[in-house]
């Protein structure tokens, strides 16, 4: 009777663990290209699941977190920031029911690009893309990739 109630708990602690998976709509490729001395594109590839969407870097005030690129001040080293985190397709726009405000979005694949200066021969990279992904019954909360890379000119 004891080992029957053990496995029963057992059993009871590994469905749930099981139904509580973590929804994890966008999948994130990250990576790097050198463009010219010192001066590097941070390329961010997001793949999103159908039916999902993930929303652009510029939004409304009061509506959902839009896709940002943050340099972690106290770990980069060196780098400097050349225009704005962009997406390289556009985005798709729609009045949000959820929202009530018009909203930009992507889905299927988009790729965003942060351009960098380096300031020395060598630095470090360590930045966050944080982005929210909603479906048409539900959104994840905001999330992040963690972006790190030795850079050298």
């Amino acid at each position: 009777m004891k080992r029957l109630l053990i496995l029963t708990a057992i059993l009871t602690i590994m469905v749930g663990a099981a139904n509580s998976q973590v929804l994890k709509p966008v999948k994130w490729q990250i990576s790097y290209k050198k463009v010219s001395e010192g001066v590097y594109d941070i390329i961010c590839k997001a793949t999103i699941e159908s039916g999902w969407h993930l929303y652009d870097t510029e939004l409304p005030e009061n509506g959902p977190q839009p896709t940002i690129f943050t340099l972690d001040e106290d770990e980069t080293d060196g780098i400097e920031l050349v225009g704005k985190f962009k997406a390289t397709t556009e985005p798709k726009v729609e009045k949000s029911e959820a929202f009530n405000m018009e909203l930009k979005y992507f889905e299927g694949t988009v790729t965003f690009v942060q351009r960098v200066k380096l300031k020395k021969d060598t630095a470090k990279l360590v930045a966050n893309v944080e982005y929210m992904a909603c479906s048409g019954s539900q959104c994840i909360p905001p999330a992040e990739e963690e972006v790190n890379f030795e850079l050298k000119k």
